[in-house]
């Protein structure tokens, strides 16, 4: 499965947390998938600067019921999107990495805190498959 699939079987998401772990986090899965197919074309750092934002989120809903709505805290999520296009316009982002992660971080795939921790978990996996490929 290409990249453009993992990003078409997210497109079919109504939530992120519709995504099942096992399609995702063993090896072969879509994180690995993902890593794979960006390997020569993704700088460890900026992977770790999108990871290092969705962990602060992730952070600070610890407690919060995975029932809770998410849209208190979309106003990080929101600064992250221009970051991400600004990134992908100088050249640092491989395209089809910019629209999945556009994909996964849609409002509408991130209604409550539930969403958002398989939104998070999801990029936790592909960050570390992605140093599994690139020791």
């Amino acid at each position: 499965m290409a990249i453009d699939q993992v990003i078409q079987e997210v497109k079919k998401l109504d939530r992120m947390s519709g995504l099942p772990l096992e399609k995702f986090a063993e090896e072969g899965g879509y994180a690995d998938q993902v890593a794979q197919a960006v390997k020569d074309d993704l700088k460890p750092t900026q992977l770790r600067k999108v990871f290092h934002t969705l962990k602060q989120i992730e952070m600070n809903l610890r407690r919060e019921n995975p029932d809770a709505p998410f849209s208190d805290h979309q106003t990080k999520l929101l600064t992250l999107t221009p970051e991400l296009a600004y990134a992908r316009g100088r050249g640092l982002l491989p395209q089809k990495f910019y629209e999945l992660l556009r994909e996964c971080l849609k409002a509408s795939r991130l209604q409550t805190v539930g969403d958002f921790r398989r939104c998070f978990a999801f990029v936790e996996a592909i960050l570390a498959y992605h140093k599994y490929h690139n020791p």
